[in-house]
């Protein structure tokens, strides 16, 4: 794990459990027959929207992958999941968010039907 800075210049820790879990749940969505790919960047700065692209039956899902200890969101996770979500509805995809809580099961939530305030 190491630190860096970011556009806005705040400093951020790269955390291998995120990239870990999204490499977890891409193999999930793969096994159930989506064509899937992770993103370049995705976690660095501003670059990236999501975190997957997957893609079954023609419909186009952008992921964002969150492993966490907490329940709650960040104002930060808030404002990045509100930009997830205009970007998947300019472009008609679905926008999902994909939560591991420590020690539980993966959790989607389909963002088109609002992002929730609390994962447990």
């Amino acid at each position: 794990m190491f630190a860096y800075s970011n556009q806005r210049g705040l400093i951020m820790a790269q955390n291998s459990k995120g990239s870990r879990r999204e490499r977890e749940f891409l193999e999930h969505l793969s096994s159930k027959g989506f064509l899937v790919h992770r993103v370049a960047g995705s976690g660095v700065g501003d670059t990236a929207i999501c975190d997957l692209i997957a893609v079954r039956s023609g419909v186009t899902h952008l992921i964002e992958v969150k492993s966490r200890k907490k329940t709650f969101y960040s104002r930060e996770h808030l404002e990045q999941l509100n930009q997830l979500k205009k970007a998947a509805e300019s472009c008609g995809a679905k926008a999902l968010l994909a939560v591991k809580l420590n020690y539980k099961d993966w959790k989607v939530f389909d963002l088109s039907e609002g992002i929730p305030e609390k994962v447990s």
